[in-house]
């Protein structure tokens, strides 16, 4: 008679205590899956946020390009006339657009999250003076080596970034854009 009675109670207590465990070890891996989920998201909320950032970086050193070649062109009609290029018709202009598509790479390079890609802008936003402040501007051949060279290192530098998050591997460039005897 007391056999079937201690069962009962081992096998109500055994039920009991296995239970609990299950619902603990339900409760610890909704938690864990709850957070992957969570951190899984969070990098694809940085990711996005990266890439739109190198993106609107990439529209703002595009449009100093544009402002810094305006100005060339402008230097190159006012120097074969004789005249100083900050002087001619929209020239005070030019240099302002100029100065603000520089102000523009500053202001967006402020949200980049990439080191290598925050010094490359820093070198250009820093060699683009000169060339829309100075009377010589893009004709210096320093000035203008220094400029362009940045320009290409920061599109270098957003390009490989860019291949990074997107999930290509960094060295990786078509057969076609391999330099001959490579």
């Amino acid at each position: 008679m007391l056999l079937p009675l201690i069962t009962l109670v081992l096998g109500f207590v055994s039920s009991y205590l296995l239970e609990l465990f299950r619902t603990r070890w339900t409760r610890q891996n909704t938690q864990d899956t709850r957070n992957a989920e969570r951190q899984q998201a969070e990098h694809l909320d940085r990711v996005a946020f990266e890439r739109d950032g190198l993106r609107a970086m990439h529209a703002a050193i595009h449009d100093l390009l544009s402002r810094v070649n305006a100005i060339a062109m402008a230097q190159a009609k006012a120097e074969a006339a004789g005249l100083d290029w900050r002087e001619s018709d929209g020239g005070q202009e030019l240099r302002a657009a100029a100065m603000h598509a520089n102000v523009r790479c500053s202001h967006e390079s402020a949200l980049l999250l990439h080191p290598p890609v925050i010094e490359a802008v820093e070198r250009l936003t820093s060699t683009a003076y000169p060339m829309y402040w100075t009377r010589e501007s893009g004709m210096d051949p320093s000035h203008n080596g220094e400029f362009y060279g940045a320009a290409t290192a920061a599109g270098k530098a957003i390009a490989t970034r860019l291949r990074e998050l997107y999930g290509f591997p960094a060295s990786t460039a078509s057969p076609d854009l391999q330099p001959s005897g490579a």
